[in-house]
């Protein structure tokens, strides 16, 4: 009998369950991380009014915790190729939520510095892993959708974000958010009994009878499940790849591929989370009302959640290198929009339009990513992406604040934003190249670059 592929498994009619299964237990965790990162974007302005703060240490809020998830996104991944993706994520969910609960008790700028750098480490790692885990049981044909559609999840968490400081802050403070963030450690131990472990890592590990436990269980679930199940000689294990899970990623055969993902990665997660975090304060600062700063902001994070979408499907319909370019020509004509038009009149459809482009940007390297590496280093790989992203996710911010203390306008700061995009296009023409649009997993593992 002719072997098959844990990806040949999947697609069979019926598989599929499994995989939305999975993508629904990883996508609930991922709310959660979104609500814990972007609630401090909807509380900086009283924070800032309550601790008397400046531009610069206002755009710090926003980038201590991603200080922290440069720290947890990067230690993540290389623990997760060694010791399994479940347990690495359900211990950062609940070390990201146990540590914002400390925030609702803080008065000071340095504390509230602390508390968010320690919180970011568990929500840096739990997002590359997320992504990780979902693609290792998606179906082939629809592995870019559902690779974004996790990372919509937590996009979705920004706009649970935005409605609860909509609600909780006029009546009750800033502080009562935080509170709320640490609801998500009773999920993690949830998570601990529901998630079952990467199937393909166990392979790869050799962990084979946990493996089929998991491989029969999928079996079970199928329109026409094989009778008897699966045993280990059924099953086609691509080869483990030899040498350490990070001198591989800039090893000759992925160094070009790496640094191309990564230089596009930091483009479109500076865009990103950099005009994410700063709009709340920018349109109260302009003469919009807390609601309306706070609503406008969380449509800008809702259309957000379709540009990802978007980006998955666009990956699986034209490929992953054409939807790249597609979506940086829409994020470079979103920002000439907003800064032509938004300020005067037009702000509704300049937040449709923006936050639909730049995340839908922000989305692109998400499957490519993925693809690039075999199962022995894709967690690495994941989270030195996101690692590498969140930098630039990190300074943006604060440059924002320099610049508008120096006198510049958010239109200007907008307009500047046109030279990374398109230099991100060039990246991708140049480095990254290859399209991997409906190959197996199993099969990348095995290519060479």
């Amino acid at each position: 009998m002719e072997k098959v592929t844990v990806s040949d498994i999947l697609e069979q009619p019926g598989g599929w369950r499994f995989s939305v299964r999975i993508l629904v237990f990883v996508g609930l965790a991922m709310v959660f991380d979104g609500f814990d990162y972007m609630i401090v974007s909807f509380t900086m302005p009283q924070i800032t009014q309550e601790m008397s703060l400046g531009l610069i240490e206002t755009g710090s809020l926003a980038s201590f915790s991603l200080l922290g998830m440069l720290v947890g996104g990067f230690a993540s991944g290389y623990l997760a190729d060694r010791f399994g993706r479940k347990h690495v994520m359900n211990v950062s969910i609940m070390i990201y939520a146990l540590l914002t609960v400390p925030i609702f008790f803080v008065h000071s700028y340095d504390m509230f510095a602390l508390c968010r750098i320690f919180s970011g480490v568990g929500v840096g790692a739990v997002i590359p892993l997320s992504v990780t885990i979902v693609s290792e049981y998606a179906p082939t044909a629809h592995r870019g959708a559902f690779v974004t559609i996790t990372k919509t999840f937590m996009m979705l968490g920004w706009v649970v974000a935005g409605l609860t400081a909509m609600y909780v802050v006029p009546n009750f403070g800033w502080r009562l958010c935080y509170l709320i963030g640490g609801f998500p450690f009773v999920y993690g131990i949830v998570m601990h009994f529901v998630m079952p472990e990467s199937v393909q890592w166990l392979f790869g590990k050799g962990r084979v009878s946990e493996a089929l436990a998991i491989v029969n269980k999928i079996n079970a679930g199928l329109d026409h499940p094989k009778p008897g199940g699966y045993a280990a000689a059924d099953i086609a294990v691509p080869p483990a790849v030899q040498g350490g899970q990070l001198s591989q990623l800039v090893s000759k055969r992925y160094l070009r591929v790496t640094l191309g993902i990564w230089l596009v990665a930091f483009t479109t997660c500076s865009l990103s989370y950099g005009l994410t975090n700063w709009m709340p304060t920018v349109l109260l600062a302009s003469g919009y009302s807390v609601s309306a700063s706070y609503g406008y902001t969380t449509l800008m994070n809702l259309l957000g959640c379709a540009g990802a979408v978007v980006a998955g499907v666009a990956a699986d319909r034209i490929g992953r290198i054409r939807s790249t370019y597609v979506a940086l020509a829409l994020a470079a004509v979103s920002v000439v929009f907003t800064a032509v038009f938004g300020f005067g009149g037009l702000m509704i459809p300049a937040c449709i339009f923006m936050g639909f482009a730049i995340n839908y940007a922000y989305m692109t390297p998400a499957p490519i990513t993925i693809e690039a590496y075999p199962t022995e280093i894709r967690a690495t790989g994941q989270a030195c992406v996101t690692t590498v992203a969140r930098i630039g996710g990190f300074i943006t911010p604060m440059v924002i604040g320099g610049a508008l203390q120096t006198g510049s306008t958010f239109s200007t700061v907008l307009v500047v934003f046109l030279v990374p995009l398109a230099l991100a296009a060039v990246f991708t023409k140049l480095l990254i190249k290859r399209e991997t649009r409906g190959v197996q997993l199993e099969a990348l593992g095995a290519d060479e670059r």
